[in-house]
């Protein structure tokens, strides 16, 4: 039987049903084979079955009447605010990291004097503050998946249970490796031991201050954030004039007075997400094992990056000459020139999560909209839009690299050390491969594919590692960041081929997300 398209628009929509009141290709592959067609007579037209040809022809009848067209741009409307909101959301919870940073880096440059501390104490605070950010990561990750989780559940209760349970489990686990620190400290001498004790209850409260952040930004109140740094820190210096303080004091009572101001917001999150879904009832807690199971890799993945992305500055401590007496301890050149780059990568990482989760709903909404006979066109409108999302993420890098280079030439009104330049270069090119390779974890893990990043994570961690520490004790601290960038490329190339190979199937992919 010949396969002529006009001729069964007409049948359609003569046959009394009206295309109108069809919700389903499968109405119409049923009208269809009524009408005598089959498998046989649609391979003709290049369609494998009744079925894609039925979604085929259903999508081309679809009527263009006013009040449809109406409906279309209420829904084009609705989209805009909805994308509108994300980038919102998703810029203001990451900003809320960078401002403090920010802060920092003002005040580091136009008051050096204001945080002086003794060196080896500094060195101590800053293992402390690295070791925190690198042990709270799994759980910041966890706390940050399974509150989403339930939240999008309208289930407060449970996610209040959970993200506290998740917090004492960290809260413990940090106790436990602050002793641990200070014994093996004292043991091997690396500091004195009250340096050992301040640094310990730095750690374990800065530990407790991430975690704590990452319930804010599941309660989407990620903007208290900055309000709970600079509310810690107008308190520490508060402190600091009445009872005339040490800086290492201050910057010891930092950490616990910003974890106090944090409890008091994520306890008042809570209680009025629980007022605003009164209806939630579910008691049930999840299984632990099957809990467990599910967030083991989030905790790997969290632990894993933030290894990688201080993984230069260990190298960089361990790099101390012995004679200066110091166990540990950054070069100040070293960490201004990558305190800089790193800037950048903050601000542009605010824009990579937008963009990645813009990618996946774009994704969302073409798998719907394409028939499954048209895939490979899918495939390509995913990897033309991959393509432009990285070019834009590498423009922003730059961008905002270059600007904050060139307000520290301005503000230091003279041309920086040749090393820094070194190391800002080499740190920026690898920041620059790593906010690239974030967007392809994003859309790894949007796509159940977590265990594909982590598996290009580890390897480029262990040659961050080994390049850092060989080169910096070969030539010169600033070669630690050389590190940085042949680990990024690695874990670049190995992320990027395996989006390539999701992008190839993404029929399947989008079916297991």
């Amino acid at each position: 039987m010949n396969l002529d398209s006009r001729e069964l628009e007409a049948q359609l929509l003569e046959s009394g049903t009206g295309t109108r009141q069809f919700i389903h290709s499968r109405e119409v592959a049923a009208l269809l084979e009524s009408f005598g067609y089959g498998d046989r007579s649609v391979k003709e037209a290049g369609f494998p079955n009744i079925f894609s040809f039925a979604e085929n022809l259903l999508g081309r009848l679809q009527p263009g009447s006013e009040m449809e067209s109406d409906q279309e741009i209420a829904r084009k409307r609705t989209t805009s605010r909805e994308e509108l909101r994300c980038a919102v959301r998703k810029f203001s919870l990451s900003l809320s990291y960078v401002v403090p940073w920010m802060a920092l880096l003002v005040l580091e440059y136009f008051r050096p004097n204001a945080l002086d501390v003794p060196p080896e104490l500094g060195g101590a605070l800053g293992l402390a503050l690295i070791a925190s950010l690198i042990t709270a990561g799994g759980f910041i990750q966890m706390i940050s998946r399974s509150g989403s989780f339930y939240y999008g559940l309208e289930e407060p209760g449970l996610a209040r249970r959970i993200c506290m349970s998740l917090v004492n489990v960290g809260l413990t686990s940090g106790l436990l490796l602050g002793v641990l620190g200070m014994v093996l400290g004292a043991y091997f001498q690396v500091f004195a031991g009250s340096y050992l004790l301040l640094a310990a209850m730095t750690y374990v409260a800065l530990s407790l201050l991430w975690m704590f952040c990452a319930v804010l930004s599941v309660q989407e109140i990620g903007w208290c954030v900055p309000v709970v740094f600079l509310v810690s820190a107008l308190m520490s210096a508060l402190i600091k004039t009445i009872a005339g303080a040490s800086n290492a004091i201050v910057l010891t009572l930092w950490p616990v007075t910003a974890g106090v101001c944090a409890l008091g917001w994520v306890l008042w999150g809570f209680r009025h997400a629980q007022k605003k879904f009164k209806r939630s009832q579910t008691k049930a807690r999840p299984r632990v094992g099957v809990f467990s199971i599910s967030l083991a890799p989030f905790y790997l993945y969290g632990t894993l990056y933030f290894s990688f992305l201080f993984a230069d500055r260990l190298v960089a401590g361990s790099v101390v000459p012995w004679t200066s007496g110091l166990s540990f301890g950054i070069d100040p050149a070293y960490k201004r020139g990558m305190d800089l780059v790193l800037l950048g990568f903050l601000m542009t990482a605010a824009l990579v999560e937008y963009l990645g989760d813009s990618f996946v709903r774009f994704w969302q909404r073409r798998a719907l909209e394409t028939p499954q006979a048209r895939a490979d066109q899918l495939a390509t409108g995913l990897s033309r839009l991959h393509t432009k999302m990285t070019l834009l993420i590498s423009i922003a890098f730059i961008l905002l690299s270059l600007s904050a280079w060139s307000l520290l030439a301005f503000v230091n009104g003279a041309a920086p050390p040749a090393r820094m330049l070194y190391t800002a270069i080499l740190g920026g090119t690898g920041y620059l491969l790593l906010s690239l390779a974030l967007l392809e974890i994003v859309i790894l893990s949007s796509c159940n594919a977590t265990s594909l990043a982590l598996a290009s994570i580890g390897p480029g961690l262990a040659v961050n590692l080994l390049v850092g520490y060989g080169l910096s004790h070969l030539w010169g601290v600033q070669y630690a960041a050389a590190g940085l960038l042949a680990g990024s490329t690695v874990v670049l190339w190995r992320c990027h081929a395996a989006v390539r190979h999701v992008l190839r199937y993404p029929d399947y992919y989008y079916s297991i997300s």
